[in-house]
């Protein structure tokens, strides 16, 4: 007599979507539920994949999201029923269900593609992670050749957004985003976090082709900061200024008058 092995991820994983066996939160934190898929399995066994509500877009009758404008690091992101302080609940909830290996990120703010990662396998990608990513990608210094190829009106869009991120405006990082050009200077001033959402359309758009677990960042206008909102931001920057900064850039803008960027050696 032939005893069946045990069913592999894949079959494991059609099972759970198909029957709707689970029936605890989907968004548990913990390595309790799973499994964790990789892109290209979810895909195989249809998979519906669903966003973390808290990396939906707010709506008018939604009170609890995140409100993080990304032109600052992470730590200045709140969750607006939690306290006034840097977000916690809900960083270590998985971003999507079913959990997943890593998640690709793209926008109509700007032209490259995102990753974020799980660094624990049995977790997969967690909503902590997903913004974790964003920032350190927008955060990024931009090449030479990628300014060089635009319009000279985008050229004029991105120096007026370069220039004033590193304004004295209390709004903006100023100084401390340092003499290159990064990504997030092409957010212009549309550097809210609106949420992320799945538009099969976009994508293919985007990238010639569905590619699966590719999911829309909505990039909102930003909004001034309250006198609160300040106090507590300037708090958290000075005691990031002892962490010391990136290394040199490979573009330094310098008007669009005068060519626009310079090359480090």
């Amino acid at each position: 007599m032939n005893i069946p092995g045990p069913p592999n991820d894949t079959a494991r994983a059609a099972f759970r979507w198909h029957t709707n066996a689970d029936r605890m939160d989907p968004f548990a934190e913990g390595p309790h539920y799973g499994p964790v898929l990789e892109p290209f399995v979810a895909k195989v066994v249809g998979a519906a994949i669903k966003l973390n509500p808290l990396l939906a877009p707010p709506t008018d009758s939604q009170e609890d999201y995140l409100r993080w404008n990304m032109l600052f690091h992470t730590s200045d992101c709140y969750r607006t029923t939690q306290p006034r302080r840097s977000w916690v609940k809900g960083r270590n909830s998985p971003a999507t269900h079913p959990r997943l290996t890593h998640i690709r990120i793209i926008s109509r703010a700007f032209p490259w593609m995102i990753h974020a990662r799980a660094q624990n396998p049995k977790l997969g990608v967690t909503c902590g992670e997903v913004l974790d990513a964003m920032s350190v990608y927008l955060y990024g210094d931009v090449a030479k050749k990628e300014y060089e190829s635009m319009s000279s009106s985008r050229k004029r869009q991105v120096w007026d957004s370069y220039s004033f991120n590193r304004s004295t405006d209390h709004n903006v990082p100023g100084g401390r985003l340092g003499e290159s050009l990064k990504r997030l200077d092409w957010l212009g001033s549309a550097s809210r976090f609106g949420g992320l959402v799945i538009n099969d359309g976009f994508v293919k758009q985007h990238c010639g082709d569905v590619l699966p677990c590719t999911f829309e960042l909505k990039c909102l206008p930003s909004y001034p900061l309250d006198q609160e909102e300040l106090h507590e931001q300037q708090q958290r920057s000075s005691r990031r200024r002892s962490r010391g900064s990136r290394g040199p850039s490979p573009v330094r803008l310098t008007g669009p008058a005068s060519g626009g960027s310079e090359e480090e050696d």
